[in-house]
């Protein structure tokens, strides 16, 4: 090819590049939140939700827990750098644990899971087969724990194998199915059951690691007690510190120090049955002494020695309203950002990414009220949404990974830091801490 031709191709494919590059790139969107359409009809999906017909009747509740532990060889879940690979081994099994709330005129499951999170392939297919069980999907409240040495195989998109390893439609199916016996199990042996809460300070164990010492944790240990007439007792423990106790080096299956505390629990001889979902833990990190399964040690026996001491001491009762609600969380185009006012084409987020609908979920079981939310929510928005309960009676447990997952929420007054949680993985732009926050008051107020 003559010279000139050469350098003609070559600044013309140096054009087409720039020109793809340049369309590719897109500057952030700074208009306040509550100016954009996406807001008023999250607000106003919410507005329009019926008034809660709640007709006083005893709540009962039920419990049971199935294994996940995979037979096969599979990829893990939880870091990037792990890139999907495959587990060696097994240190401890991993399960879906159920609770079924249930009276005259409602029933609720709450399922959470040792996983990273309520996967949205699994979510999916769960929508479809829960009739055949008797549920809807507004009435499975999901969450995980988020270990990040767990099960991987359910992501689609390429951000997903690098996290999750590998697609398996077998694995999606194995959890689903998981999920469906646990939920009839726990309805079946449903009984009227007194429910009581309490938080607990566990100051010691978890620090925020997006800020340090400038920002605020969430250091409660909040922990739902049911008993049932039978005098056979369950707990509930929410927690805010990431399941990170374990490396990206680890190629053990393991729930992390979630399933450690749920098996130091369930040898107690006044509890039956425990179950744990992540908190608020965006920005928040495990603070116990040592590395590895010593610190998942540390951490497990530091919870335990606090649920021991105080669950006795809850005061039960009979609760009598069931409620929940999931309504659709309207969100911008994604604002996936590559420098600090600029960001990729939407097109190349759903490419990496993928593109899923995202929900809040709430839920109320008498005076005790859940929220749920499709992301790593940061425990640093708790205390506003704690403060907006309309009576003190009135207590409050928040989870996150209700099987949609739209990144790290955080407060918006950390959007310009150039860090991992408010830069690489706050997918959907600034104002979303205040935008959730509001959404999540307005949802549990429906409730």
């Amino acid at each position: 090819m003559p010279v000139n031709k050469f350098r003609n191709l070559f600044y013309s494919c140096l054009l087409l590049l720039g020109a793809i590059l340049l369309n590719a790139c897109l500057p952030v969107s700074k208009a306040p939140y509550t100016q954009k359409k996406y807001y008023h009809k999250t607000k106003s999906t919410i507005a329009q939700l019926p008034a809660a017909q709640n007709l006083p009747d005893t709540v009962q509740v039920g419990w049971a827990k199935v294994n996940i532990t995979p037979t096969h060889q599979a990829p893990l879940a939880g870091y990037g750098k792990r890139k999907g690979k495959r587990l060696t081994g097994i240190h401890d099994s991993i399960w879906v644990r159920a609770f079924v709330f249930k009276n005259k005129t409602q029933q609720v499951a709450l399922v959470t899971m040792d996983l990273l999170i309520a996967p949205m392939s699994v979510r999916e297919m769960l929508a479809e087969k829960l009739p055949a069980i008797g549920f809807s999907k507004a009435q499975v409240y999901l969450t995980a724990t988020h270990a990040h040495s767990s099960l991987g195989g359910w992501a689609k998109k390429p951000a997903g194998f690098v996290m999750a390893g590998k697609y398996s439609n077998k694995i999606v199916a194995g959890l689903t199915q998981a999920i469906l016996q646990a939920i009839k199990q726990a309805e079946n042996n449903a009984a009227p059951a007194q429910i009581g809460f309490t938080t607990l300070a566990a100051d010691s164990l978890v620090a925020n690691r997006l800020v340090g010492a400038q920002g605020y944790r969430d250091t409660r240990l909040r922990l739902l007690k049911m008993q049932k007439n039978t005098g056979e007792t369950a707990v509930l423990v929410t927690y805010a510190a990431h399941a990170t106790c374990l490396p990206a080096a680890e190629l053990n299956i393991s729930g992390d120090y979630p399933t450690a505390l749920v098996q130091l629990l369930e040898k107690e001889p006044q509890i039956n049955f425990a179950a744990f979902s992540a908190g608020a833990v965006a920005s928040h990190s495990p603070a116990a002494a040592g590395s590895g399964y010593q610190k998942v040690s540390n951490m497990a026996q530091g919870l335990a020695k606090l649920v021991r001491q105080h669950q006795p001491q809850i005061l039960l009762g009979y609760q009598f309203i069931l409620n929940a609600l999931e309504v659709p969380l309207y969100l911008r185009p994604p604002h996936w950002r590559f420098a600090q006012n600029w960001r990729f084409h939407p097109a190349l987020f759903y490419l990496v990414f993928g593109k899923y609908p995202a929900t809040l979920s709430g839920l109320r079981i008498g005076n005790i009220l859940f929220a749920g939310a499709p992301c790593d929510f940061s425990g640093e928005l708790v205390p506003d949404l704690e403060a907006s309960l309309t009576s003190k009676q009135e207590k409050l447990m928040v989870t996150s990974f209700n099987g949609g997952y739209v990144g790290y929420i955080t407060p918006d007054k950390y959007y310009h830091l150039k860090k991992y949680e408010t830069r690489d993985m706050n997918f959907y732009g600034p104002g979303n801490g205040a935008y959730l926050s509001e959404m999540m008051r307005l949802l549990l107020q429906k409730l």
